[in-house]
This record gives structure tokens, C-alpha cells and sequence, in this order.
């Protein structure tokens, strides 16, 4: 018997074990455990390797995988055995993978379409986008409005060339690990400065050699951090 015959038969008593059990039973619950687990250390789930220039690859996968095991524990009746148990497994994954797809593709065009990026440009005819993060848009328009170069953080004045320093200086590295895919050139550090030098977002991709959207995802996602956020306060309140 070969190794995905062998598995095959193990998740099969598995399966028809889970079966024999009422839908709520501690008894099915724990088989259902174990059949889980061996779908998981058997490494045999699809990889969806094409996706993986996608920033967002490993949540939308992690997603993905999480809603088709709670199908599978909520639909064992479904299996048919005419088919191996992983055949079944994975037509499920590719399913709900490309559900979750859909989803981050959907939330990417609503907050991060070129027309909305044009829409909100600055009298100096610079393209903010209207999702970027309140705190971003505070530093950028007040250092860029105000004469005395200086932001308000909770009541306190933080002069802009403070956070530029610290932007720059990145002392944990925090920043500069936070970047496109596997480009390290394309940083979240580098972002950020760039914007401190009022460079538009057309100036930043061609730079970088990144599309806009991507690079305002990187830039909101990031915002959105409480790890992030927390880096900034530890070292400028």
C-alpha cells in the first residue's frame, strides 16, 4: 500500500467514525479533532502557489483554511466515497480560498482605486488617498501647513523633524521589515520618508517600482497595527 493510499484509509475511518456520532456528541467532536490534525500534518493541502505574490497571501490562505475545516466539521455527511478523502478536502479549500479572494480583492478596490487616489489630491495637486489613517494625513498636512514644523500628539507638541529622525533612525527595524512580497528595497520606512519629502504617490511607484494600490495597502495596513502604533508611541511620547 503506498503512503497516500495508507492516508487515504486513515481518514476514511476517520471520517465514517465521525459519522456514526450525533452532530453535537463529545464523541464526534474529538474524531473530527483527530481528523483535522491528520489533514494538517499530511501537507497535502493545495498551496495555491500562483497567489503568493499577493502581500495579503498568507491571511487570506490562513482565513481560507480555518473556514474549510469548520465545513468539513459541519458538513462530514457530505463526503462521498467515491472520491479520496483529499480530493474532497481540497475541492473544499479551493473553494473557500477563492471565496476569501474575492472578499480582498473587493475591500482593495473599494479603499484603494486610482479614481479615489485622484479624487483627493492636494492643492499642490498631490494624490492623498481618502483611507489613509487619520494620524498619516495629520502629519503630512499640518507639517506641511503649519510654520512652527511641529505636530500635536495628545495635547503635546512633537516637532516634525523628530519623527523624521526617528522614521530614519528605525531603531528596532521594525520598518524597514515591513515590506512588498519578498522586495526588501520596498520598505515601509522608505515609504514614509518619502512622504515626509512630499513626494506624490506616482513619484513613490515609479521609484519603487511598485503599482499605487500596493503601495497604499502596504501604507494602510501597517497604520492600522497596534504593534506599529505602539513602536511610535514607545519612542516619541
Amino acid at each position: 500500500m503506498s503512503i497516500g493510499d495508507e492516508l487515504d484509509l486513515q481518514l476514511r475511518q476517520l471520517v465514517y467514525a465521525a459519522q456514526q456520532h450525533p452532530t453535537k456528541s463529545a464523541e464526534r467532536r474529538k474524531i473530527l479533532n483527530q481528523l483535522i490534525a491528520k489533514i494538517q500534518s499530511s501537507r497535502k493541502l493545495t498551496r495555491f502557489s500562483k497567489y503568493r505574490h499577493l502581500p495579503n497571501f498568507e491571511d487570506i490562505y490562513s482565513e481560507a483554511e480555518a473556514n474549510t475545516y469548520l465545513e468539513i466539521c459541519n458538513e462530514i455527511e457530505n463526503y462521498r466515497p467515491e472520491h479520496p478523502v483529499m480530493a474532497w478536502v481540497n475541492q473544499l479549500f479551493y473553494w473557500r480560498f477563492h471565496d476569501v479572494l474575492r472578499k480582498s480583492e473587493n475591500q482593495q478596490i473599494k479603499i484603494l482605486s486610482l479614481d479615489e487616489l485622484d479624487s483627493c489630491k492636494s492643492d499642490s495637486d498631490k494624490p492623498i488617498s481618502k483611507e489613509l489613517s487619520r494620524v498619516e494625513k495629520k502629519i503630512f498636512e499640518v507639517a506641511k501647513e503649519r510654520q512652527d514644523k511641529t505636530i500635536p500628539i495628545n495635547g503635546d507638541e512633537i516637532e516634525i523633524s523628530v519623527v523624521r529622525t526617528f522614521v530614519a533612525n528605525d531603531p528596532e527595524e521594525i520598518l524597514q521589515n515591513i515590506y512588498i512580497c519578498k522586495d526588501k528595497n520596498a520598505n515601509l520606512q522608505k515609504v514614509i520618508l518619502m512622504r515626509f519629502d512630499e513626494k506624490t504617490w506616482e513619484e513613490i511607484s515609479k521609484q519603487l517600482g511598485h503599482p499605487i494600490p500596493r503601495l497604499s495597502e502596504l501604507y494602510q495596513r501597517s497604520a492600522k497595527k497596534r504593534k506599529l502604533l505602539d513602536y511610535f508611541r514607545r519612542y516619541l511620547q
